[in-house]
């Protein structure tokens, strides 16, 4: 063979695997695109999602002082902020505690108010 053709084959050979790593390249970019944006739209789920348990937890105190303002005795104070050492994967399990508390109140609320009649 001679050394121009040898030279060809070679040069050839790199362009195909120049083309394969091009066409690999752009599969994976597609891949990591789509990836990318749902991992953007997972996020903005979970942001939506904390601000509306955030919210849900806020309109409960809120509610709680309101049923509380009337006990002198009793020192109100403000919402506490967020633990920043739980895990949202327990969400859930923080929002039934909440509510749990939240209807443990209003239960003891009307057995006083109840009990004063």
């Amino acid at each position: 063979m001679s050394a121009a053709r040898r030279y060809k084959d070679i040069i050839g050979g790199m362009t195909e695997a120049v083309e394969r790593l091009r066409h690999d390249d752009a599969t994976r970019a597609a891949a990591l695109e789509k990836a990318l944006v749902e991992l953007h739209d997972a996020m903005e789920a979970a942001a939506d999602r904390a601000a509306l348990s955030e919210l849900g937890a806020a309109l409960r105190w809120e509610s709680a002082l309101e049923h509380l303002w009337h006990e002198q005795w009793l020192t109100l104070s403000p919402l506490p902020k967020p633990d920043p050492r739980a895990s949202p994967r327990d969400l859930e399990y923080y929002e039934a505690v909440v509510e749990q508390r939240y209807e443990a109140l209003e239960e003891a609320i009307r057995k006083r108010v109840l009990g004063r009649r």
